[in-house]
Protein backbone atom coordinates (compact mmCIF):
# COMPACT_ATOMS: atom_id res chain seq x y z
CA UNK A 1 0.00 0.00 0.00
CA UNK A 2 2.90 2.51 1.01
CA UNK A 3 4.94 1.46 -2.48
CA UNK A 4 1.62 2.03 -4.44
CA UNK A 5 1.67 5.67 -3.42
CA UNK A 6 5.32 6.30 -3.56
CA UNK A 7 5.51 5.06 -7.47
CA UNK A 8 2.51 7.33 -7.99
CA UNK A 9 4.54 10.32 -6.50
CA UNK A 10 6.72 9.18 -8.81
CA UNK A 11 4.34 8.94 -11.80
CA UNK A 12 3.15 12.86 -11.45
CA UNK A 13 7.14 13.73 -11.07
CA UNK A 14 7.63 12.30 -14.41
CA UNK A 15 4.53 12.78 -16.18
CA UNK A 16 3.20 16.45 -14.04
CA UNK A 17 -0.12 14.60 -13.38
CA UNK A 18 -2.03 11.39 -11.56
CA UNK A 19 -4.50 9.95 -13.74
CA UNK A 20 -7.72 8.98 -11.62
CA UNK A 21 -7.23 5.19 -12.81
CA UNK A 22 -4.16 5.40 -10.80
CA UNK A 23 -6.26 6.60 -7.25
CA UNK A 24 -8.48 3.52 -6.98
CA UNK A 25 -12.02 3.68 -5.86
CA UNK A 26 -11.97 5.33 -2.31
CA UNK A 27 -9.92 8.10 -0.75
CA UNK A 28 -6.75 7.18 1.65
CA UNK A 29 -7.89 8.54 5.16
CA UNK A 30 -4.38 9.01 5.46
CA UNK A 31 -3.50 11.84 3.42
CA UNK A 32 -4.25 14.85 4.93
CA UNK A 33 -7.05 16.29 2.40
CA UNK A 34 -9.24 12.79 2.68
CA UNK A 35 -9.13 12.90 6.46
CA UNK A 36 -10.35 16.51 6.77
CA UNK A 37 -13.10 15.73 4.42
CA UNK A 38 -14.18 12.64 5.52
CA UNK A 39 -14.33 13.85 9.58
CA UNK A 40 -15.64 17.45 8.74
CA UNK A 41 -18.94 15.20 8.25
CA UNK A 42 -20.35 15.73 11.82
CA UNK A 43 -21.84 12.31 11.97
CA UNK A 44 -19.05 10.49 10.98
CA UNK A 45 -16.57 11.88 13.53
CA UNK A 46 -19.16 11.74 16.42
CA UNK A 47 -19.39 7.88 15.62
CA UNK A 48 -15.53 7.30 15.27
CA UNK A 49 -15.06 9.39 18.51
CA UNK A 50 -17.57 7.38 20.63
CA UNK A 51 -16.06 4.10 19.01
CA UNK A 52 -12.71 4.04 19.87
CA UNK A 53 -13.65 4.13 23.83
CA UNK A 54 -11.07 6.20 25.88
CA UNK A 55 -13.05 9.36 25.86
CA UNK A 56 -14.90 10.44 29.24
CA UNK A 57 -18.80 11.15 27.66
CA UNK A 58 -20.74 9.77 25.38
CA UNK A 59 -20.42 12.92 22.28
CA UNK A 60 -24.03 14.04 21.44
CA UNK A 61 -22.77 16.85 19.15
CA UNK A 62 -19.53 18.73 18.24
CA UNK A 63 -18.86 22.35 17.20
CA UNK A 64 -15.56 22.74 14.92
CA UNK A 65 -13.40 25.15 16.38
CA UNK A 66 -10.06 27.08 14.35
CA UNK A 67 -7.39 24.59 13.88
CA UNK A 68 -4.86 27.50 13.76
CA UNK A 69 -4.07 28.08 17.62
CA UNK A 70 -1.83 31.18 17.99
CA UNK A 71 0.60 30.93 21.17
CA UNK A 72 -0.36 33.64 24.07
CA UNK A 73 2.64 35.96 22.78
CA UNK A 74 4.80 35.65 19.41
CA UNK A 75 7.57 33.96 21.30
CA UNK A 76 5.04 30.88 21.70
CA UNK A 77 5.54 28.44 18.78
CA UNK A 78 1.35 28.20 17.27
CA UNK A 79 -0.49 24.93 16.86
CA UNK A 80 -2.32 24.04 13.48
CA UNK A 81 -4.45 21.09 14.20
CA UNK A 82 -5.57 18.02 11.77
CA UNK A 83 -9.05 18.53 13.78
CA UNK A 84 -10.09 20.52 16.91
CA UNK A 85 -13.74 20.17 18.06
CA UNK A 86 -16.05 21.33 21.10
CA UNK A 87 -18.96 18.93 22.46
CA UNK A 88 -21.79 20.31 24.30
CA UNK A 89 -20.32 19.54 27.79
CA UNK A 90 -17.56 22.23 26.56
CA UNK A 91 -14.83 19.29 26.61
CA UNK A 92 -12.28 19.53 23.48
CA UNK A 93 -10.81 17.37 21.34
CA UNK A 94 -7.78 17.53 18.88
CA UNK A 95 -7.64 14.70 16.29
CA UNK A 96 -3.95 14.28 14.63
CA UNK A 97 -3.39 11.86 11.58
CA UNK A 98 0.47 11.22 11.33
CA UNK A 99 1.36 9.01 8.81
CA UNK A 100 5.65 8.92 9.43
CA UNK A 101 7.59 8.58 12.36
CA UNK A 102 8.44 12.27 13.72
CA UNK A 103 11.28 12.85 15.92
CA UNK A 104 9.42 14.70 19.20
CA UNK A 105 6.21 13.67 18.34
CA UNK A 106 5.28 13.11 22.07
CA UNK A 107 6.64 16.79 22.88
CA UNK A 108 4.34 18.06 20.00
CA UNK A 109 1.15 16.45 21.15
CA UNK A 110 1.74 17.85 24.49
CA UNK A 111 2.39 21.18 22.99
CA UNK A 112 -0.66 21.29 20.93
CA UNK A 113 -2.97 19.70 24.24
CA UNK A 114 -1.31 22.74 25.75
CA UNK A 115 -2.33 25.22 23.59
CA UNK A 116 -5.67 24.13 23.43
CA UNK A 117 -5.67 23.95 27.30
CA UNK A 118 -4.83 27.98 27.19
CA UNK A 119 -7.85 28.92 24.90
CA UNK A 120 -9.68 27.06 27.60
CA UNK A 121 -8.59 29.53 30.07
CA UNK A 122 -11.03 32.23 30.69
CA UNK A 123 -9.32 35.46 32.03
CA UNK A 124 -10.81 38.07 34.64
CA UNK A 125 -14.71 37.36 36.00
CA UNK A 126 -16.62 34.67 34.67
CA UNK A 127 -20.46 35.30 33.76
CA UNK A 128 -23.33 32.76 34.66
CA UNK A 129 -26.92 32.84 35.12
CA UNK A 130 -28.35 30.44 37.79
CA UNK A 131 -31.60 28.29 37.22
CA UNK A 132 -33.38 31.39 38.43
CA UNK A 133 -32.47 33.21 35.73
CA UNK A 134 -30.10 35.37 38.26
CA UNK A 135 -26.61 36.84 36.67
CA UNK A 136 -24.12 35.48 38.63
CA UNK A 137 -20.38 37.05 38.34
CA UNK A 138 -17.49 35.67 39.71
CA UNK A 139 -13.73 34.94 39.51
CA UNK A 140 -12.63 32.10 37.32
CA UNK A 141 -11.49 29.08 39.53
CA UNK A 142 -9.50 26.96 36.90
CA UNK A 143 -11.97 24.37 36.11
CA UNK A 144 -11.30 23.40 32.87
CA UNK A 145 -13.30 21.29 31.40
CA UNK A 146 -11.04 19.19 30.05
CA UNK A 147 -8.54 18.64 26.66
CA UNK A 148 -8.59 15.25 24.68
CA UNK A 149 -5.87 14.47 22.49
CA UNK A 150 -6.24 11.29 19.49
CA UNK A 151 -3.24 10.66 17.30
CA UNK A 152 -3.46 8.24 15.07
CA UNK A 153 -0.28 6.89 13.81
CA UNK A 154 1.04 4.83 11.04
CA UNK A 155 3.91 3.77 12.42
CA UNK A 156 4.94 1.88 15.97
CA UNK A 157 5.55 4.73 18.83
CA UNK A 158 5.49 2.20 21.16
CA UNK A 159 8.12 -0.45 20.29
CA UNK A 160 8.60 -1.91 23.67
CA UNK A 161 7.86 -5.68 24.21
CA UNK A 162 5.36 -5.05 26.41
CA UNK A 163 3.51 -2.88 24.74
CA UNK A 164 3.39 -5.14 21.77
CA UNK A 165 -0.38 -6.06 21.52
CA UNK A 166 -1.40 -2.42 23.18
CA UNK A 167 -2.48 -0.98 19.60
CA UNK A 168 -4.94 1.49 21.81
CA UNK A 169 -2.59 3.33 24.20
CA UNK A 170 -4.08 5.87 26.90
CA UNK A 171 -2.31 8.91 28.54
CA UNK A 172 -2.94 10.58 31.90
CA UNK A 173 -1.32 12.44 34.33
CA UNK A 174 -1.03 10.19 37.48
CA UNK A 175 -0.02 10.07 40.94
CA UNK A 176 3.57 7.84 40.75
CA UNK A 177 3.45 6.33 44.19
CA UNK A 178 -0.06 6.08 44.75
CA UNK A 179 -0.76 4.72 41.29
CA UNK A 180 -3.68 6.69 40.84
CA UNK A 181 -4.83 10.10 38.59
CA UNK A 182 -3.87 13.12 39.30
CA UNK A 183 -6.54 14.68 36.78
CA UNK A 184 -8.68 13.54 34.49
CA UNK A 185 -9.23 16.85 32.36
CA UNK A 186 -5.67 15.90 30.19
CA UNK A 187 -5.57 12.99 28.27
CA UNK A 188 -3.78 11.73 25.19
CA UNK A 189 -5.19 8.67 22.90
CA UNK A 190 -2.76 7.23 20.86
CA UNK A 191 -3.55 4.79 17.93
CA UNK A 192 -1.08 2.90 16.22
CA UNK A 193 -2.49 1.59 12.58
CA UNK A 194 0.47 -0.97 12.08
CA UNK A 195 -0.72 -2.70 15.56
CA UNK A 196 -4.22 -3.42 13.83
CA UNK A 197 -4.17 -6.83 11.83
CA UNK A 198 -8.00 -8.02 12.08
CA UNK A 199 -9.22 -9.14 8.53
CA UNK A 200 -12.57 -7.89 7.68
CA UNK A 201 -14.45 -11.46 8.37
CA UNK A 202 -13.33 -10.93 12.43
CA UNK A 203 -14.86 -7.58 12.79
CA UNK A 204 -16.79 -7.67 15.59
CA UNK A 205 -17.33 -4.05 17.10
CA UNK A 206 -17.53 -0.64 15.96
CA UNK A 207 -14.43 -0.05 17.24
CA UNK A 208 -12.72 -2.75 15.36
CA UNK A 209 -14.63 -1.12 12.29
CA UNK A 210 -13.25 2.11 12.29
CA UNK A 211 -9.81 1.38 12.78
CA UNK A 212 -9.89 -1.41 9.62
CA UNK A 213 -11.61 1.48 7.74
CA UNK A 214 -8.47 3.71 8.57
CA UNK A 215 -5.85 1.58 8.10
CA UNK A 216 -7.54 -0.29 4.33
CA UNK A 217 -10.15 1.81 3.04
CA UNK A 218 -8.77 2.91 -0.03
CA UNK A 219 -7.95 -0.49 -0.61
CA UNK A 220 -11.54 -1.91 -1.52
CA UNK A 221 -13.60 -1.41 -4.52
CA UNK A 222 -16.73 -1.41 -3.41
CA UNK A 223 -18.44 -1.35 0.37
CA UNK A 224 -17.81 -4.27 2.30
CA UNK A 225 -21.44 -6.20 3.59
CA UNK A 226 -19.45 -6.32 7.02
CA UNK A 227 -19.65 -2.50 6.43
CA UNK A 228 -23.90 -2.64 6.31
CA UNK A 229 -24.41 0.32 9.55
CA UNK A 230 -25.55 3.51 8.45
CA UNK A 231 -23.23 5.29 9.77
CA UNK A 232 -20.63 2.95 7.58
CA UNK A 233 -22.60 3.71 4.05
CA UNK A 234 -22.55 7.11 4.06
CA UNK A 235 -18.86 7.03 4.66
CA UNK A 236 -17.62 4.97 1.68
CA UNK A 237 -20.20 7.66 -0.69
CA UNK A 238 -18.67 10.46 1.09
CA UNK A 239 -15.26 8.65 0.11
CA UNK A 240 -15.80 7.69 -3.21
CA UNK A 241 -13.49 9.58 -5.37
CA UNK A 242 -16.15 9.75 -8.56
CA UNK A 243 -17.76 11.65 -6.60
CA UNK A 244 -15.26 14.66 -5.98
CA UNK A 245 -15.81 17.95 -7.64
CA UNK A 246 -13.01 18.61 -10.26
CA UNK A 247 -11.61 21.42 -7.41
CA UNK A 248 -11.58 18.49 -4.84
CA UNK A 249 -10.04 16.29 -7.16
CA UNK A 250 -7.19 18.60 -7.66
CA UNK A 251 -6.59 19.00 -4.04
CA UNK A 252 -7.15 15.69 -3.64
CA UNK A 253 -4.62 14.31 -6.03
CA UNK A 254 -1.66 17.04 -4.20
CA UNK A 255 -2.52 15.83 -0.63
CA UNK A 256 -1.57 11.75 -2.24
CA UNK A 257 1.52 13.40 -3.65
CA UNK A 258 2.59 15.16 -0.31
CA UNK A 259 1.71 11.51 1.10
CA UNK A 260 4.31 9.83 -1.24
CA UNK A 261 6.86 12.27 -1.19
CA UNK A 262 6.50 12.36 2.54
CA UNK A 263 6.73 8.74 3.19
CA UNK A 264 9.53 8.59 0.76
CA UNK A 265 11.63 11.00 2.63
CA UNK A 266 11.05 9.83 5.77
CA UNK A 267 12.28 6.29 4.80
CA UNK A 268 15.04 7.70 3.33
CA UNK A 269 15.82 9.54 6.23
CA UNK A 270 15.38 6.24 8.47
CA UNK A 271 17.89 4.33 6.64
CA UNK A 272 20.34 7.03 6.48
CA UNK A 273 20.23 7.60 10.25
CA UNK A 274 18.31 11.15 11.87
CA UNK A 275 21.66 11.64 13.68
CA UNK A 276 23.78 12.13 10.69
CA UNK A 277 21.74 12.74 7.93
CA UNK A 278 22.94 16.09 6.93
CA UNK A 279 26.12 14.57 6.43
CA UNK A 280 24.78 11.80 4.50
CA UNK A 281 22.93 13.29 1.65
CA UNK A 282 19.74 13.90 3.82
CA UNK A 283 19.86 17.76 3.67
CA UNK A 284 19.98 17.18 -0.50
CA UNK A 285 16.77 15.35 0.31
CA UNK A 286 15.74 18.09 1.99
CA UNK A 287 16.07 20.36 -0.66
CA UNK A 288 14.99 18.32 -3.20
CA UNK A 289 11.53 17.72 -1.21
CA UNK A 290 10.99 21.16 -0.92
CA UNK A 291 11.22 22.05 -4.92
CA UNK A 292 9.39 19.36 -5.75
CA UNK A 293 6.45 20.57 -3.21
CA UNK A 294 6.77 24.25 -4.79
CA UNK A 295 6.97 23.34 -8.13
CA UNK A 296 3.52 21.34 -7.55
CA UNK A 297 2.34 24.53 -6.36
CA UNK A 298 2.30 24.04 -2.59
CA UNK A 299 2.68 27.04 -0.45
CA UNK A 300 6.00 28.01 1.96
CA UNK A 301 3.48 27.55 4.65
CA UNK A 302 2.06 23.77 3.81
CA UNK A 303 6.02 22.78 3.20
CA UNK A 304 6.99 24.22 6.60
CA UNK A 305 4.06 22.45 8.44
CA UNK A 306 4.92 18.95 6.84
CA UNK A 307 8.57 19.45 7.24
CA UNK A 308 8.43 21.06 10.83
CA UNK A 309 10.55 23.98 9.94
CA UNK A 310 9.62 27.69 9.90
CA UNK A 311 8.86 29.23 6.17
CA UNK A 312 12.45 31.37 6.16
CA UNK A 313 14.00 27.86 6.41
CA UNK A 314 12.20 26.65 3.60
CA UNK A 315 12.64 29.61 1.54
CA UNK A 316 16.13 28.99 2.69
CA UNK A 317 16.04 25.18 0.96
CA UNK A 318 14.38 26.55 -1.97
CA UNK A 319 17.12 29.10 -2.64
CA UNK A 320 19.85 26.44 -2.91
Amino acid sequence: MRINFIIMAKKKRKTGRIKISDLGVFMNLKTDYAFKKIFGNKVLLISFLNAIGTLPEIVEDIEYLPLEQLGYDKTIRRAVYDLYVKTTSNKRYIIEMQIAEQKYFAERMILYASHAVTAEAMKGKMITVNDKGETIERNWDYDIAGVYMIAIVDFIMFPEDVAEKIMIEEIELMRRKANLPFSDKYKFTVIELPKFRKTLETLSTMKEKWLFVLRYLETFRSRPKEMNEDVFKELYNDARIKKLTNEEMEKYKQSVLEYGDYITFTDRAEEKGFEKGKKEGIEESLIKFAKNCYKHNMSLKEIARILEISEEEVYNLLDN
